[in-house]
C-alpha cells in the first residue's frame, strides 16, 4: 500500500546515515547551511524530504510512485557496497552496476540538476538535443516525444524520470571505476548535491567523456569515475587501481574536499557530530 502523501527524499537515507550519528534512537546529520555562521543537528528523516515532489503526475498510485519504488530497491543494496569495501577493499562488478544507478538516481533527484533539465525542457531545440540523447540506447524516443507533447512544459520532468535516470545509468557503466581511502582520522564530507562531476569545460552531453566524477561513499571512501578515453589524462587519480581501496596522499584529499564542498546546493554535512554552535566557516565556493 501507498500512502497518499509520501515523505520523498532528494538525499538518500541510507546514504546520509555513512555520514550521520544517533542520537536518543534518531539518526541525525551535522550540517553547514548556506549563508549560516552555525552548525545544526538536523533529522535525517527530515533531511531534503518533501511530500510526492517525485510522483509521476498521472496514473494509478502505484504508477506514479514507480521512480520512488526503484531508487528504493536500489538503495536496498548500498549497505553491501559499503561492506565490501570495510572487509575486502574491493568493489565487486555486482557493487559497480548497483553504484551506476544509485550515482544515477542521487543526481536526477538533486536541485541544481533538476533545475538544469527543467530549463532545458523549455527550449524546444534544447529539448530535441536533450530527447536524442537520453534516447541513445533504447527506442522510446517516439514514445517520449508524443509524451511530452501531451504533458505541460511543469509535470514533464516528473513524467520523464524514470527515462533520465535509466540513461545515466547506461552511461555511467562505460567508465572506470575506484576507491580513495581517506587519510588519517580526518573523513570525507559530504553535501545536498553529492555527485560531483568536473566536466573538463565540455558541456555537449549530460555526461561528457572527458568528465571525472567524484561520490563520496561514507566519511571513510569517495568513489572516483572516470573514462579511459578521455583526452585529459592529467588527473593522478587514473593511474590508480581499478574496482578497489586506494590510498592518496594528504593535499590530493584537501582537493577533492574543496571539490565536494563547491558542490552544494544548500548544506554541507559534515561527517562527524558538532554541536550547534558558532564556527569559523570557510570559504566554500570557487
Amino acid at each position: 500500500m501507498h500512502p497518499q502523501n509520501q515523505n520523498q527524499h532528494r538525499v538518500s537515507q541510507v546514504y546520509l546515515k555513512q555520514f550521520g550519528h544517533k542520537t536518543e534512537g534518531e539518526w541525525k546529520v551535522s550540517v553547514y547551511r548556506l549563508g549560516h555562521t552555525t552548525t545544526e543537528n538536523l533529522r535525517i528523516a527530515d533531511f531534503t524530504a518533501e511530500f510526492n515532489i517525485f510522483d509521476a503526475p498521472y496514473g494509478d498510485i502505484e504508477f506514479r510512485r514507480n521512480f520512488e519504488t526503484e531508487c528504493s530497491k536500489v538503495e536496498n543494496f548500498y549497505l553491501t557496497i559499503i561492506s565490501n569495501l570495510q572487509n575486502q577493499k574491493q568493489l565487486t562488478w555486482k557493487n559497480v552496476d548497483v553504484l551506476c544507478h544509485f550515482m544515477a538516481s542521487l543526481l536526477t533527484r538533486s536541485i541544481p540538476f533538476t533545475n538544469f533539465i527543467q530549463m532545458i525542457l523549455r527550449d524546444e531545440e534544447a529539448c530535441k538535443r536533450f530527447v536524442d540523447e537520453i534516447c541513445m540506447f533504447n527506442e522510446n524516443k517516439d514514445i517520449l516525444e508524443e509524451t511530452l507533447k501531451i504533458v505541460p512544459v511543469d509535470l514533464q520532468l516528473n513524467t520523464i524520470l524514470g527515462n533520465i535516470t535509466a540513461y545515466l545509468a547506461e552511461v555511467f557503466g562505460y567508465f572506470k571505476f575506484l576507491v580513495i581511502e581517506k587519510p588519517g582520522d580526518i573523513q570525507w564530507m559530504t553535501t545536498d548535491n553529492p555527485v560531483v562531476i568536473d566536466r573538463k569545460n565540455n558541456f555537449e552531453a549530460l555526461i561528457p567523456i572527458e568528465a571525472e566524477i567524484y561520490l563520496p561513499l561514507s566519511g571513510n571512501y569517495c568513489l572516483f569515475v572516470f573514462h579511459e578515453s578521455a583526452e585529459d589524462k592529467s588527473n593522478p587519480f587514473r593511474l590508480l587501481k581499478e574496482n578497489i581501496v586506494n590510498s592518496i596522499k594528504a593535499e590530493h584529499f584537501e582537493d577533492v574536499q574543496k571539490r565536494i564542498s563547491w558542490n552544494l546546493s544548500k548544506y554541507l554535512v559534515m561527517p562527524i557530530y558538532l554541536e550547534d554552535s558558532e564556527i569559523e566557516v570557510p570559504e566554500i565556493k570557487p
